[in-house]
């Protein structure tokens, strides 16, 4: 769970969950493709928030399942997807992006939120992807690499298919962390 921060002067390794930032630090706080490997997305959404400036934005891109109407819940067969993709990756329990903006919304008192779905811009990724290793120098590389990367290679096909099944999303959220007043 380490993120990666840069500045012009330097580039620091650290947990996402217990930055080693002081509060009120960054004037932008961006997560790309990090939300989906936290366990607890509050605490990770907190901690961006924390080290965010008051009047600063905090960006999240990052997977999530669909979003649910009020009291649905995930079918059967998206939950067994969800769960085989978990083990070839590593992942802990998906979200959707509904559940990031209640975040924002509710313990962060943010009213300027935006949302976007960006799955039709990275969908075709994965086909690439795939298409890109079916030739005998890809495939003797890949069956040489091992079974972590054979089970990663298989997710992908399992990615593609949420894809199409409408489940799995790209997902950005944004807002500005509120000023003192503003609260």
């Amino acid at each position: 769970m380490c993120v990666f921060f840069f500045s012009r002067l330097h580039k620091k390794v650290a947990n996402a969950l217990q930055m080693p930032f002081q509060n009120n630090t960054f004037d932008l706080t961006w997560s790309l493709e990090s939300g989906e490997h936290m366990p607890d997305k509050k605490v990770f959404v907190d901690e961006l928030f924390r080290v965010t400036k008051p009047g600063g934005r905090v960006i999240i891109v990052t997977w999530c399942h669909r979003d649910l109407r009020e009291g649905a819940k995930l079918k059967a067969k998206e939950i067994r997807l969800l769960q085989k993709i978990n083990r070839a990756y590593y992942l802990p329990e998906w979200c959707s992006r509904q559940t990031y903006v209640e975040i924002f919304q509710n313990d962060h008192q943010c009213t300027d939120i935006k949302v976007d779905d960006w799955s039709d811009f990275i969908a075709p990724f994965w086909k690439a992807v795939i298409k890109s290793s079916l030739n005998l120098r890809s495939m003797v590389g890949l069956l040489r690499s091992g079974f972590s990367t054979l089970r990663g290679a298989y997710a992908m096909f399992l990615m593609l298919k949420g894809f199409r099944m409408g489940l799995i999303k790209f997902a950005l959220i944004t807002a500005t962390k509120p000023t003192v007043e503003e609260i």
